[in-house]
């Protein structure tokens, strides 16, 4: 409770601040013309009945009539308000009463509500209501303006973040042009090196073969769109481990199996390379008694894809995060609930990938 209290006076600091100018003002401009002076709560009392008809005028009145989309209900605005000056008039009658009854009942004696008093208590409400809608006009003419501004911003903010998409567009068209250029020369100059040194080292032929392959594959219209046959997939594996396997002093031990009714299978591109490369990064393939191992089988249209490695020392689960969670994410949207992506390190230190998916 006071929290909002604090809030609440935080929020309407001003309002207080130039209400008690005001009043200031007021009481001493009624003293300086030599009118007696009232107690206190006589004051607080009767203002607090004007500033109640000043914001009920301009936040309620005013606001409720003239923002809204019905033009006959705006045009009743010149009957609403002799109807809300009489009923405020009726309630501060009403309210003096019982007011003066209990804070000064002498004054009474000499109260009369005639043509004099209604004409000085009409002055006033009419003199609160002039403010309070040059109040409402002001905040409505700052509002719209602050609306203005804020809608200029976020044109320019627009006309920038167009400006941008276009920038990248063209860095991206330029991008792909070099694509088409610079990889079409690196496979044709891959393929002169195979020829020239298919006789004297044939096995460093066969590794650019390799090489050659993977990136046609991965630079080709087959990859770049939605499902690729799992024959195709297979073939980069292998091609990708054939090259590993020549770079490396001590062969990595991993077993690579899969089931010829699987090869013409539809299946997202380049999943089994991100396993395959974790599996290479993370795992020790030193053991031939332990080797990793990928196994695609498939059984009643449903594929399997599953990899088990030792887990490196000093290596968890988290350094694998951002391949397996965008192989999460593709599979979710490629086949939704239909599929299934686990992975877990077990007790003995392996870890284990299991894809499943109806196909």
């Amino acid at each position: 409770m006071k929290d909002l209290l604090l809030n609440f006076l935080n929020k309407y600091r001003y309002h207080f601040l130039v209400w008690v100018v005001f009043i200031i003002y007021e009481i001493a401009t009624l003293k300086l013309l030599g009118v007696k002076s009232v107690s206190p709560q006589t004051h607080i009392y009767t203002y607090s009945l004007y500033i109640l008809l000043f914001y009920f005028h301009a936040k309620i009145l005013l606001k409720y009539i003239l923002e809204s989309p019905n033009k006959t209900l705006q045009y009743s605005l010149m009957f609403l308000i002799p109807i809300e000056l009489l009923f405020f008039i009726t309630i501060k009658y009403q309210c003096d009463l019982i007011f003066y009854k209990y804070e000064n009942p002498s004054f009474l004696k000499g109260y009369r509500f005639d043509l004099t008093s209604l004409s000085r208590m009409i002055y006033r409400v009419i003199y609160f209501v002039g403010y309070s809608t040059g109040y409402y006009f002001l905040v409505r003419t700052r509002q719209r303006r602050e609306l203005v501004e804020k809608m200029e911003l976020q044109e320019i903010n627009n006309l920038i973040q167009e400006k941008e998409i276009k920038n990248e567009l063209v860095l991206t068209q330029n991008a792909f042009l070099r694509s088409q250029i610079n990889p079409d020369f690196l496979i044709k100059t891959l393929d002169y090196l195979y020829k020239e040194t298919l006789k004297s080292e044939p096995i460093a032929a066969e590794s650019i073969l390799s090489l050659s392959q993977i990136m046609q594959y991965a630079l080709s219209k087959e990859a770049s769109t939605g499902f690729v046959t799992l024959e195709k997939e297979i073939i980069l594996i292998e091609n990708f481990l054939l090259l590993h396997q020549v770079r490396q002093v001590n062969q990595a031990q991993l077993n690579f199996s899969y089931t010829k009714e699987c090869l013409s299978m539809e299946f997202i591109p380049l999943v089994l390379m991100t396993l395959t490369e974790n599996i290479l990064k993370h795992g020790l393939l030193d053991d031939p008694d332990k080797p990793a191992e990928i196994k695609i089988t498939c059984e009643n249209s449903v594929l399997h894809i599953e990899t088990s490695n030792r887990q490196a020392t000093n290596s968890k689960i988290p350094s694998y995060g951002i391949g397996l969670k965008n192989i999460k994410e593709r599979l979710v949207l490629a086949y939704g609930e239909t599929t299934t992506f686990d992975y877990h390190l077990d007790s003995k230190g392996d870890f284990h990938t299991s894809i499943q998916v109806q196909i």
